[in-house]
């Protein structure tokens, strides 16, 4: 698989093996724009899309992820300004 997204995607399965606590900056169903502070537990990979499950219960589509760890993916990188002051 190589597509742009491959960076974003590998770190997002490192930060799951490490179980560390990120920030993560993500979309709701609304477009409203949520953090929360927690650990990836898995990345999954399905024909419904790719997700991250965190500790708190939460999954999250990976097209819906704004920004982990201080990192934006390939399609949001326009965000940057944007949480500069929330991150």
């Amino acid at each position: 698989m190589n597509t742009l997204a491959d960076p974003f995607t590998e770190m997002l399965k490192s930060l799951s093996a490490l179980r560390k606590y990120v920030k993560i900056f993500y979309f709701s169903d609304l477009h409203e724009l949520f953090s929360v502070t927690s650990l990836i537990k898995t990345y999954h990979e399905d024909a419904q899309g790719d997700s991250i499950s965190l500790a708190s219960g939460e999954t999250i589509p990976v097209s819906r992820l704004v920004n982990v760890d201080g990192v934006y993916p390939p399609d949001k990188e326009d965000y940057a300004e944007c949480l500069a002051c929330r991150i």
